[in-house]
């Protein structure tokens, strides 16, 4: 099967001016050489702190930031390199799911224009009869009741406008969609219900999702594939199951550490980092984890370690594993 969605060493980097004459003084390496693929109807998960690029790496897949360099590639198509035109009508094969559902909604606009808007733009549906329809099957879709049509965003409790959110994804039929911390804001009971929506909108309608959070435990329940991600690197990209059986990285280590177990008698040791995230304007020499690893050695401070594969899919950025340094 032919991957849908294949990213090649991405890298956005966002310049830093200073001065009155805005010379030019470095760049934030926000996403630094980003690689994976995707099959149809399958799901990555991309985790990692706050500022690690996560949401980057997913607004620089669908272009709403232009990457610096690197290839994207849907269905085979470059995105880097479309025109603005060409980029238009990809729109409608791939979409995003916003972090905070109420600043992503016009708050002027009711739902059923919201979601009419969506179809009309990409010229779905005969005419406005026939949207409206559309609209309410859309609502019915994602579990709320088709005659709030007429209702406003600030009616809506965090979790419904967030299936808003989700609804207007898929109004126009895409074929991928970027979650970006899709459920972070939301309460834990609420979380759950959204993520079981998201896999049963999966199943029914072949989607492939890009799953963007900061919590291992929330893409365990939802993805195939999961992606560790520090300071805009990938540091560990593994399926699922080998990655909770064997993390392998210190830092995917460390936030497997964090997540809480289910049964209370089971007790395993806390890893706690040291220090802070550096800059990513001014990233650490060499491997960009070394200053809060438990296991630096002195290769790590000074040569970037290499992607080794550890088991088929399961490839980590760590000197650890490299012979050479064994």
């Amino acid at each position: 099967m032919t991957a849908i969605l294949e990213v090649t060493d991405l890298k956005t980097y966002f310049p830093i001016n200073t001065g009155i004459l805005k010379r030019n003084a470095g760049y934030v390496k926000a996403v630094d050489g980003v690689s994976f693929s995707l099959l149809p109807g399958e799901t990555l998960g991309i985790v990692g702190e706050s500022g690690c690029g996560k949401s980057t790496t997913g607004r620089s897949i669908l272009r709403l930031i232009e990457p610096t360099s690197g290839s994207v590639k849907y269905n085979g198509q470059e995105i880097t390199t479309m025109s603005n035109t060409e980029l238009r009508k990809l729109r409608k094969n791939m979409q995003i799911v916003f972090q905070d559902p109420y600043a992503s909604l016009n708050p002027r606009l009711t739902i059923g224009a919201i979601l009419e808007e969506a179809l009309s733009t990409h010229n779905i549906g005969k005419n406005t009869k026939e949207r409206k329809e559309m609209v309410k099957g859309l609502l019915e879709k994602v579990g709320l009741n088709s005659r709030l049509v007429n209702r406003y965003p600030h009616e809506f409790s965090g979790g419904q406008r967030q299936r808003i959110g989700i609804a207007r994804a898929i109004a126009v039929n895409p074929s991928v969609i970027v979650a970006d911390e899709s459920v972070s804001a939301l309460d834990v009971s609420i979380q759950a219900q959204i993520l079981n929506l998201f896999d049963d909108l999966q199943k029914d309608l072949g989607l492939t999702y890009v799953f963007i959070a900061h919590d291992l435990s929330v893409v365990n329940h939802i993805s195939d594939k999961i992606g560790v991600m520090y300071l805009g690197r990938m540091v560990e990209y593994a399926p699922n199951e080998a990655l909770f059986k064997n993390p392998a990285h210190p830092y995917t280590q460390a936030l497997m550490s964090a997540v809480p177990t289910p049964n209370p008698t089971i007790k395993k040791e806390r890893i706690i980092l040291k220090g802070d995230v550096p800059n990513p304007s001014n990233p650490p020499n060499g491997c960009a984890f070394h200053t809060r690893c438990q296991a630096c050695m002195d290769v790590c401070k000074t040569i970037r370690p290499k992607e080794l594969e550890l088991s088929p899919g399961h490839v980590v950025s760590c000197h650890l594993y490299d012979p050479q340094y064994k």
